[in-house]
């Protein structure tokens, strides 16, 4: 009964302090803020916004790409913004922005109100961006669409060429680019069979669900005239780059052959050859490419030019020291590269000069050559030593990531229907 009686005292004690007249006010604010199922839904909802902040359905929007010989003032100036203020904006654009640097192509967008052009934003690239906001004040800012990696897989049996089948089965234009690039040491991909196969394990990068690039090869394999290579991606911040199951750098000394694509090769490395020209056996001391007159030659390697001149029926030669055991020659050039002469350096993938048919040559081609110990040596066959290997202590680590690589490569199915159709 005392329980009760204290509870009952109590209640009183709390209503006359919450509803007592001195009080009435109190409650009726509290009451004003009750929330109800009515008023809850009549809380306006937050306005949506595009990928560049702005409320959608607000401005009326314009989106173009940059034609040849337009740039800011041209733009900004055809919508109405005096010269003084595109001149003000250019004062203020700040490190990273370039205003001066719009090129063809490149995308852009304009937010107009009923006052005219309120914000102008130009893409460098596919994700980074320039805002300008044209208001009492003007502001520029430089931002960025986040990036999102997703893996993608990829196989196919090579019918025709690498970059068709690579088309063919869903990959980017660019994957067989760089499945070339990484497999460059290892494989000749001017002599490539049909049956030879690939697979390879890949990031594609996406902005806003737009496909914007291909990110890193994380393993590749490649099957060659029965031979099976393959290469993981490696990189723990102190070292990075494309290793094979041992570790070895997949980076040789030298490339396979002194061009980007694909050229045909018209006669290779023989003792004995019947020359075209002057109509006698004689050795053959280099790979002769067919290919059009003025197609770039890379160096297959750094070095340093001892000769670039003009020299008998050799014509137009340039010969580059790698080291003290590799030397390679480009003969029969059209012409040389800007900078190329004896004494220049250069590096590996470096245009040194172009297709010709200089000298003794029946038609413009390449012929080029490798020495090792002075000794010419046929570049189709010969074992070129790997570069740096990983060190011991990051092989633990690197062999788990391979493992798991290897499991999701030996998955991959090739599909013989796409490539022999």
């Amino acid at each position: 009964m005392t329980k009760y009686l204290s509870v009952g005292i109590l209640f009183f004690s709390v209503s006359i302090f919450f509803f007592g007249p001195e009080n009435e006010e109190v409650a009726t604010e509290m009451d004003k803020e009750l929330i109800s199922l009515k008023n809850l839904n009549e809380i306006p909802p937050i306005p949506a916004r595009d990928t560049y902040g702005f409320i959608d359905g607000e401005y009326e929007i314009l989106e173009e790409t940059i034609k040849r010989n337009e740039n800011l003032y041209i733009l900004l100036n055809r919508h109405g913004i005096s010269s003084q203020t595109i001149y003000e904006i250019q004062q203020k654009a700040e490190d990273g922005m370039n205003l001066h640097r719009m090129l063809p192509g490149q995308k852009y967008r304009m937010y107009k109100d009923d006052d005219g052009l309120f914000s102008f934003v130009w893409h460098q690239t596919p994700t980074r961006f320039v805002t300008i906001i044209l208001d009492d004040e003007i502001t520029l800012s430089l931002d960025e669409i986040p990036v999102i990696t997703k893996i993608n897989k990829v196989s196919g049996i090579i019918a025709n060429s690498l970059y068709e089948t690579v088309l063919n089965e869903g990959g980017s234009q660019f994957l067989g680019a760089e499945l070339a690039e990484i497999f460059a040491w290892e494989i000749d991909f001017f002599s490539l069979r049909r049956g030879d196969h690939f697979k390879v394990i890949h990031e594609e990068l996406y902005a806003n669900d737009v496909y914007v690039g291909l990110g890193d090869i994380k393993a590749a394999e490649f099957q060659h005239r029965g031979t099976t290579h393959r290469a993981y991606y490696f990189d723990n911040g102190s070292r990075r780059g494309y290793f094979d199951k041992d570790g070895n750098s997949m980076q040789k000394a030298l490339l396979k052959a002194p061009f980007q694509y694909n050229q045909r090769i018209s006669s290779g490395f023989s003792q004995s050859r019947f020359h075209p020209i002057l109509r006698e056996r004689r050795p053959h001391h280099g790979t002769d490419y067919a290919a059009p007159t003025g197609t770039p030659i890379l160096a297959v390697g750094d070095g340093v030019v001892t000769e670039a001149q003009r020299r008998g029926g050799n014509g137009n030669i340039v010969q580059i020291r790698h080291n003290g055991t590799y030397k390679t020659a480009y003969l029969h050039l059209n012409g040389f590269a800007s900078g190329v002469r004896k004494g220049a350096t250069v590096k590996q993938g470096q245009i040194i000069g172009y297709v010709g048919s200089t000298g003794l040559a029946t038609g413009p081609h390449l012929c080029y050559r490798l020495y090792v110990n002075e000794r010419p040596v046929n570049s189709l066959t010969v074992d070129m030593p790997a570069s740096e290997s990983l060190d011991e202590e990051y092989m633990d680590q690197f062999l788990n990531i391979a493992e798991q690589l290897d499991e999701q490569l030996e998955s991959l199915s090739l599909s013989e229907s796409l490539a022999f159709n």
